[in-house]
């Protein structure tokens, strides 16, 4: 088919993959590029003059996929029904695999539905040792082949460009996930406090906020008031360090904080209960907990501990070089 006649010319295999963060850095590799072509498989459904719901679509899918043959097909995902394709179509294929690729931390690294538990891919990379014994518990009886390979967009950095900044600038930086109407109320109590206290506070809001819309055309989201916010590529701004400390809830977006050496606290409004009950409260103190309306200035600061958060982020994130080496590999 089309890959062994590729090979034998060129001596690289295809890959079929989701065009999405977490899948991109994999694709930009240079070893990778020596042994492989990406090509975007979401063009090809696109291509296809079928609904999604139509079973034409699926079958034609089926038929191309069989005509390419794709040493592998790479996603972020397994919930879908296109993704359930991909895992009935190699089931019958020894040399080609269907993999998937971490692209969060569920709930502060807990997973909680389901559906995410149970893989249904040949091979999913995780982001780290925890993560692996995670999913290799909840899927040992299936033939699935789990690996630590490390943050595909982590890989790229060498974490040890970056230190902890020994100054203080006042500046304190909020990154909530998209926060409905209940829960826009308690940051925005944590808000008045520090600005109480003199901080000078910032927030990156979530990509839905004072956008998304319910079927009432009401937002599901509203707009964070009475606050400084900040745009741009998040990576960037977290690597200039520029504030105090950061504040996140249960979302990646912590993760990616302490990974360039900022200084963090954990505050979830959606983790109402005392005592470890995501991964992120087994080492950092949930600031909801607490009365934070009362506290002085020095309680925020008197709770950060890096290394704790160094311990967490250990626990969590793997060292990786993205490349698809011979581990992978069919027999």
């Amino acid at each position: 088919m089309i890959n062994s006649i590729i090979k034998f010319i060129t001596g690289k295999e295809i890959i079929l993959c989701d065009k999405h963060r977490q899948i991109e850095p994999l694709a930009k590799n240079s070893s990778n590029k020596k042994n492989y072509y990406f090509f975007d498989i979401g063009l090809i459904w696109r291509y296809i003059p079928f609904k999604t719901s139509d079973k034409k679509k699926h079958k034609i899918m089926y038929f191309i996929l069989s005509c390419i043959q794709p040493k592998y097909i790479i996603s972020m995902n397994w919930q879908t029904q296109r993704e359930s394709l991909y895992k009935v179509w190699t089931a019958k294929r020894n040399n080609s695999k269907f993999i998937v690729i971490q692209h969060g931390v569920y709930v502060g690294g807990t997973v909680t539905d389901v559906p995410h538990k149970y893989t249904k891919c040949d091979i999913f990379l995780t982001w780290g040792p925890y993560f692996t014994t995670e999913f290799s518990k909840f899927n040992s009886l299936k033939k699935v082949e789990v690996f630590n390979f490390g943050n595909s967009i982590y890989n790229n950095f060498n974490r040890d460009n970056y230190k902890y900044k020994s100054t203080r600038t006042n500046k304190i930086l909020i990154l909530p996930t998209a926060l409905d109407a209940k829960n826009i109320l308690y940051v925005n109590v944590l808000i008045k406090k520090l600005q109480e206290l003199k901080f000078e506070v910032f927030v990156k809001e979530h990509g839905k906020q004072g956008v998304e819309k319910d079927r009432n055309g009401l937002l599901k989201y509203p707009n964070i008031e009475a606050v400084t916010k900040i745009t741009g590529q998040l990576y960037s701004i977290l690597q200039n360090n520029d504030y105090d400390f950061i504040i996140a809830d249960h979302s990646s977006s912590l993760l990616d904080a302490i990974f360039f050496k900022n200084k963090v606290l954990y505050c979830d409004p959606n983790n109402k209960s005392n005592g470890y009950t995501t991964q992120y409260s087994k080492y950092l103190a949930n600031v909801f907990l607490d009365n934070y309306s009362l506290k002085y200035k020095n309680y925020f600061e008197d709770l950060l501990n890096i290394s704790n958060q160094e311990a967490l982020l250990a626990e969590m994130i793997s060292t990786g070089n993205n490349e698809l080496d011979n581990k992978f590999h069919s027999n």
